[in-house]
């Protein structure tokens, strides 16, 4: 039997049961995915599908909280110890425990094995020896299994192993594991725990080293790892994909890309993926990466989100530099045969150069095929070709009409000799977006130009709602209100300068000048707002309604606070209520909470719900 393994795996979910379908392609497997997503549940339930596909072998399944015990010896865990954590009592258990090694789930398994194994514990202690300066002792005292570490580069006496660093007592459990020959696959459910980069990968060479099928003899096993980090993926051409499983949602799918996709066999995907960086194996990680095109773009993009409290990476998305908008269609089209919904935001020329880049988000598209229907075209391709072909006829032949305004673009400024044709097309849908629609009116008598900047305002915000986001004044830089747009073209300089101007401007400013970027960072990161005022409002109106309502019955002398007490108990410690002359007045006696509008008052004739929601409207 060898690779691929088509596996059934039975789930046990919150709430259900339910099976899922999992192709192994090589001895290495790698899931993907947010927290919450369903690797574990996933990783778990692999264990049992690989039973017949081990050679008799054990199914070991290491879970990330793998220290187990051992944390109770590390830490002041009850706080009853006075800051001082038990570390010399650490034990691994007992000798009547080597029988269950292979099925602990923490290394507690794996330290009864280098016990029970003098050959896993050479290959080891040499590990330790020449990478790390320590050495590895095995002692049992009063029959219970104790590790003692030693450091070779000082003269020093051994030590329990309760003392040792996190990482190398992750890294030693989980090689022990690796080394077992006993094992014929192995689950390891966040490997990456505690080591630094450097650590991860010296493990990935060695789980690569073992992986592979146990029917070809020697230590090959399965591996299957559920992972966070990117230094535990290799992915060095198109069959390494292979080997990924991206987990979106316990209830959905995993996603796999199939072995005869033909998407693996275009030149421009294998050559994407021959040199793919850091960025692009963050953007594996993430449901909704977005594409910009430059370092400038990440850093003003950044910068805006930040401002507006628009949490991308924790929403699922990742910035993701593309050199060039020629790639992103290529990039576009790998992301998704990963299971991913990739946003992009590219410069005007992005759609004035060709449809390219605009027809590899609206192909195949239900959004864009119903909204063009809608406007009486027969696909969304003829609706594009139709706006772009008339868009182009204008600029070619009335340019004279435009020239005058469009010549000061940036686009128009710093074109070169050859591309000036190019140039009025890109400067002229600019000047579109930047002029107003009286001074559109007079350029010419038939509104030929207004008419064509509804037409492709219509198609631009088709294109968004697909995920593709279209600058309307040209790139980046042509929306810096501090910065040169004209001589900090893709400089990284001048966005620099540019986010320290958005941080000193309010909100509503940043808003209105920014607002095309914007709106992409926000559909990328497609949650809401956190707002603490949000989660206090059903708090203070239950509070406040029956507080107000003895104010209006002319109880004024009432300790509204023990009022408040005895409807949420220790909660209303959040809130301070007084009467001041005729009014019920309420503070946040929180330090932590970020919320405005404080102090409230309301008078006895006023609606109570309308105050509140007026206070807490600022925080919105």
């Amino acid at each position: 039997m060898s690779f691929p393994l088509e596996l059934t795996v039975q789930i046990a979910g919150h709430n259900e049961n339910f099976n899922r379908k999992v192709t192994l392609n090589r001895g290495l497997t790698v899931l993907l995915g947010p927290n919450g997503s369903g690797k574990t549940h996933l990783l778990r339930g692999l264990k049992q599908s690989l039973s017949q596909h081990t050679n008799g072998k054990y199914v070991r399944f290491l879970s990330a909280g793998r220290m187990g015990m051992l944390e109770q010896y590390r830490s002041d865990f009850d706080g009853h110890r006075g800051g001082s954590p038990q570390y010399d009592y650490a034990t691994y258990g007992s000798k009547s425990d080597a029988v269950r090694r292979h099925q602990m789930e923490t290394i507690n398994g794996d330290f009864q094995t280098l016990a029970e194994r003098a050959d896993i514990l050479i290959k080891i202690q040499e590990r330790l020896r020449k990478l790390f300066k320590r050495d590895i002792l095995i002692e049992w005292d009063g029959g219970s299994l104790k590790i003692l570490f030693s450091r070779l580069d000082i003269e020093a006496k051994s030590y329990s192993s309760g003392r040792e660093a996190s990482g190398l007592m992750h890294l030693v459990g989980i090689l022990s594991a690796l080394y077992d020959d006993d094992v014929g696959a192995l689950l390891l459910d966040e490997p990456e725990v505690s080591l630094h980069p450097q650590l991860q990968a010296f493990l990935l060479h060695e789980i690569l080293s073992v992986s592979g099928h146990p029917s070809e003899g020697g230590n090959k096993k399965i591996v299957i790892i559920a992972t966070h980090s990117t230094e535990m993926l290799q992915i060095q051409k198109p069959e390494d994909l292979l080997s990924l499983v991206f987990c979106y949602d316990l209830i959905s799918e995993p996603v796999q890309i199939q072995a005869d996709a033909g998407e693996l066999r275009n030149k421009k995907v294998q050559n994407l993926i021959a040199r793919l960086g850091q960025e692009h194996k963050l953007s594996l990680f993430s449901k909704r990466p977005l594409l910009v095109e430059g370092p400038s773009d990440v850093m003003i993009c950044s910068a805006l989100a930040n401002k507006l409290d628009i949490h991308l990476e924790a929403a699922g998305s990742q910035l993701l530099p593309v050199i060039g908008k020629g790639q992103m269609p290529t990039v576009a089209k790998l992301l998704r045969l990963l299971g991913k919904s990739p946003v992009a935001l590219a410069d005007a020329d992005g759609i004035a150069d060709g449809l390219d880049l605009v027809n590899s988000y609206l192909n195949d598209n239900p959004t864009a095929e119903t909204r063009a229907s809608e406007l009486g075209y027969r696909s969304s391709q003829q609706m594009v070709s139709a706006i772009f072909t008339d868009f182009c006829k204008l600029v070619d032949c009335r340019w004279n009409e435009i020239s005058a305004i469009a010549e000061l673009h940036p686009y128009w400024v710093n074109k070169k000799t050859e591309e000036v044709a190019q140039a009025k097309r890109r400067s002229a849908f600019c000047t579109l977006f930047i002029i107003d629609d009286n001074e559109l009116e007079n350029l010419a008598k038939d509104n030929e130009w207004s008419s064509i900047k509804i037409r492709l305002k219509v198609l631009l915000d088709l294109l968004e709602q697909c995920g593709l986001f279209i600058l309307r004044k040209g790139s980046v830089e042509s929306y810096y209100q501090n910065s040169d747009p004209f001589t900090s073209i893709g400089k990284p300089s001048a966005a620099v300068g540019e986010i320290d101007h958005i941080n000193q401007l309010s909100l509503d400013d940043v808003n209105t000048a920014y607002s095309d970027l914007i709106r992409c960072v926000q559909h990328a990161s497609s949650t809401e707002v956190i707002c603490e005022a949000d989660a206090l409002r059903d708090l203070l109106l239950s509070i406040v309604a029956p507080a107000h309502a003895r104010l209006k019955s002319g109880e004024s002398s009432t300790n509204f606070n023990i009022l408040a007490r005895s409807i949420l108990g220790e909660r209303s410690k959040i809130f301070g209520l007084a009467i001041e002359g005729e009014k019920l007045v309420i503070s946040i006696e929180s330090n932590i909470l970020n919320v405005r509008g404080f102090p409230v008052s309301i008078g006895k004739d006023d609606d109570v719900l309308k105050c509140i929601n007026a206070a807490l409207a600022s925080n919105l």
